[in-house]
């Protein structure tokens, strides 16, 4: 079933739930109770005389005491707008609508998908994290198929910040450094290894043993 199939049932739906609600909301349109008709007869035989005068003052009593009974024809009348208004359009209308209300909420999901993302990525304290590569990918000259796990640190230290990271931060924006001054200098401290692994030894493709020295991250910290 296509998509507008199912936005206009639940419009369908909608517009009954919104009619149960209304019909909950408008007061019952039930009439008075007769009044006591043995009361009112022997009244009158006991004191016929009176009987026009106290009829009268009991009927403006009652009228006095009575409220208006508000009729529920006005909310009928919006659901039977509501009901004539939704017959009114077409399928490519509907369509139209529909195709809307989804593409709002696909925008509105991808815009809150990239700021958690960007508040993840924020958040992300310094740790160590690992990566699974050969010695010949580390870069440091040695040919090997060999495949380690390489630790590093990543992360953000801004809370680890002091008062000279804050102010060699407020001199750098102010301009009280020269340019090369400024791109040396960092006001905020950096994930870095506090601790090493052990030394690594291997075979390389030549059959030569060769020793690493601290090439991977054991802890990390805020330097």
């Amino acid at each position: 079933m296509k998509l507008w199939k199912f936005a206009a049932i639940g419009l369908i739906l909608s517009s009954a739930a919104l009619s149960l609600l209304v019909f909950k909301a408008t007061p019952s349109t039930r009439p008075p109770p007769p009044p006591d008709l043995s009361r009112a007869s022997s009244s009158s035989l006991s004191s016929p005389s009176s009987s026009t005068p106290s009829n009268s003052s009991s009927s403006v009593g009652t009228g006095g005491r009575q409220r208006g009974v508000r009729s529920a024809e006005s909310g009928n009348s919006f659901i039977k707008e509501f009901m004539e208004m939704f017959q009114t359009f077409t399928e490519g209308e509907l369509k139209q609508i529909i195709g809307t209300l989804v593409e709002r909420k696909a925008r509105k999901d991808a815009l809150q998908s990239k700021r958690t993302k960007r508040a993840k990525k924020r958040g992300k304290p310094c740790s160590l994290r690992d990566v699974e590569v050969t010695v010949s990918q580390l870069g440091l000259g040695y040919v090997s198929d060999e495949t380690i796990v390489f630790h590093y640190c990543s992360g953000k230290c801004t809370a680890n910040r002091r008062n000279y990271d804050l102010a060699l931060a407020i001199m750098k924006r102010s301009r009280l450094l020269t340019r090369d001054q400024r791109e040396k200098a960092r006001h905020s401290p950096c994930c870095r290894p506090i601790a090493y692994e052990e030394d690594f030894s291997f075979l390389d493709n030549f059959s030569d043993f060769q020793t690493l020295h601290e090439y991977a991250a054991q802890a990390c910290g805020c330097v």
